[in-house]
């Protein structure tokens, strides 16, 4: 423990000279606005430096001699983007990554990369165009990004490190997912009944040959929005709507391969305005649309399967009190699929970075509360051509987010107040129901209740000090009836607390919690290509209970360059077998720096 603490105030001392020399770089390099005008050269990006030490004990090791019980990693990484501007209506960037790994010396662990490049302009003062990496969003049933489960309204002493790995995946706000391709857009304007049509096409390569069974493999897509004027001035009766359509394909040109896939997934989405008042605002909001999957063998199709969803609501906005309601009825079908909108950002099947096996036995670790929060090789922003492996513990009503398939039921929202209000708070679920029964007619039924609620208690007492109280809070179950054989029935409760304490300006003590229990059993499948159950490796069998706490503090020089200096502790209790327990704990401090 000595050696441990001493290496880390060593990297800290490291640390704060870094800080101090890149803060001051920094302030004299940037230039003012006046100053960047007629530039046709510019220089930002992104600087960081995480070191950490992640240690494991428990009754997992009490036979366990092979796993070493700490372990020390870190990264100094610079990622410098330049930016330029040939002319006025074109501009290209790329970003240069330089990367070097906790204890790499004389170039050992170094590496040099292009991590981003892309052009854009605007043609003839009217048409978009960008070419190379880029960020595409759709509507939540074409191509979409949903957000990972384990979370519903996560401290701010956990937010660090997935900012960390947000970055890593190119993951936004707007659930976008990072593609390289070319896009266009463009729009037109009208002068009665529509007011303006926005078109928008991309297309973009997500998976490369490898010259013999696998082919090169395509995504495509446009939307059309319609924006029309209003139509009822008493009423404020307007309406927004659009076509999307995603198409993913495989090009059997490319290779020896002679099969490969096409997924084609077409909606219509809407948003009516029924009424628009100082004080009330009507909603009427949704999304309908067919899916179709064919396997085609030397431009012969041999299996083809489609299906379709709707998704109905309304929503009503009492403006004054800045209170929303919404509720929908949704009915995907069992055999609607969409490549762009159904693939997860957690991959469950990927290496761990840390104690991937343990156990005298050398068992794959299941993936925890603590690695969603921290391990970046389990994210991923690639499509997947088959619904992917999810834990039933952390989400089982959606595992894939709105698209997620046989589903029948409805979804309702509260919300309440914004962001920097005295309390913001939201409550959300959904009831619904399988369609169609896997491995039995059986069906499972589906309850999901989530709360969120943000306390900023500075704003009550008047204090010119943040203190900050966050809450989340997560109910799931599913049931099937049926023969013993047959018969599911599992529940998990999910809670989370966090505390920001603002001790002097820009200087914060952070606080944090998750605790997850989980019982009951379940059958998840293994799924097949095109969506087919294979079968079901075992019964899912649950009592677990995990713990998550997390402490440290936080030191914001300025907008975009912080350090932190936190420790997280984590237990796993597995009740149906005590001998697998563990406890993991960290320490790190990272550096990070936008400018």
């Amino acid at each position: 423990m000595k050696y441990t603490l001493l290496k880390l105030l060593f990297a800290a001392s490291i640390l704060v000279f870094q800080v101090n020399m890149l803060t001051a770089q920094d302030g004299s390099a940037k230039a003012t606005e006046k100053e960047e005008e007629g530039k046709k050269l510019r220089f930002n990006g992104l600087g960081r430096t995480l070191i950490s030490q992640t240690g494991i004990d428990g009754n997992v090791l009490e036979a366990d001699s092979s796993t070493i019980e700490n372990l020390t990693d870190g990264e100094f990484m610079l990622d410098l983007a330049v930016n330029a501007t040939p002319n006025k209506t074109s501009e290209v960037q790329a970003i240069l990554r330089l990367r070097n790994e906790f204890g790499g010396f004389f170039g050992s662990g170094m590496s040099v990369e292009v991590r981003e490049l892309w052009a854009r302009g605007i043609i003839a003062d009217a048409i978009k165009y960008r070419i190379g990496d880029m960020d595409v969003a759709m509507s939540p049933y074409t191509l979409f990004n949903t957000v990972e489960e384990g979370s519903v309204n996560e401290a701010a002493v956990f937010m660090p490190q997935r900012e960390v790995f947000y970055y890593e995946q190119f993951y936004s706000d707007d659930n976008t997912r990072r593609l390289q391709g070319a896009k266009l857009d463009f729009g037109v304007d009208f002068t009665q009944g529509l007011e303006d049509i926005d078109f928008s096409g991309f297309i973009a390569r997500v998976r490369g040959t490898d010259f013999f069974t696998t082919p090169t493999r395509f995504i495509s897509g446009g939307q059309a929005k319609f924006s029309t004027v209003t139509l009822n001035d008493s009423l404020g009766l307007r309406a927004n709507f659009g076509l999307n359509v995603a198409h993913t394909f495989d090009d059997l040109q490319s290779g020896e391969a002679t099969s490969g896939i096409r997924n084609t997934v077409t909606t219509i989405d809407f948003d009516i305005s029924i009424l628009d008042k100082k004080d009330l605002g009507i909603h009427l909001v949704g999304e309908t649309g067919r899916s179709n999957l064919e396997l085609k063998a030397d431009s012969v199709s041999i299996f083809e399967e489609d299906d379709t969803f709707l998704d109905i609501g309304a929503k009503v906005f009492f403006k004054p009190q800045k209170l929303t309601l919404s509720a929908s009825f949704v009915d995907v079908g069992p055999d609607f699929f969409s490549i762009g909108a159904q693939s997860k950002r957690i991959d469950y099947t990927a290496n761990k970075s840390f104690y991937n096996r343990i156990g005298t036995d050398r068992n794959v670790r299941m993936p925890s509360l603590f690695d969603i929060t921290r391990d970046r090789a389990l994210y991923t922003f690639q499509l997947s051509d088959r619904l992917m492996a999810y834990d039933p513990r952390y989400s089982n009503t959606m595992p894939y987010g709105t698209a997620t398939p046989n589903r029948r039921g409805v979804r309702f929202g509260i919300d309440y107040g914004e962001q920097n209000d005295k309390i913001e708070a939201n409550l959300g679920g959904a009831f619904m129901k399988e369609i169609r029964g896997q491995g039995t007619f059986e069906l499972k039924d589906f309850t999901l209740l989530r709360a969120a609620a943000n306390f900023n208690i500075h704003k009550f007492a008047s204090w010119e000090n943040k203190l900050r109280f966050t809450l989340g809070y997560q109910y799931e179950s599913i049931s099937r009836g049926g023969s013993e054989v047959e018969q599911a029935d599992l529940s998990s409760n999910m809670i989370e607390l966090g505390l920001e304490a603002e001790l002097f300006p820009k200087f914060e003590l952070l606080l944090g919690a998750k605790l997850l229990t989980a019982e009951g059993v379940d059958y998840v499948p293994r799924v097949d290509e095109f969506n087919d159950v294979k079968d079901f490796p075992s019964q899912f069998v649950a009592d677990d209970t995990e713990n998550l706490l997390g402490a440290g503090f936080k030191y914001e020089f300025k907008e975009g360059i912080y350090m932190t200096l936190q420790y997280q502790s984590f237990s796993s209790q597995l009740g149906t077998d005590d001998t697998n327990d563990y406890n993991l704990n960290q320490i790190f401090v990272l550096y990070n720096m936008k400018f």
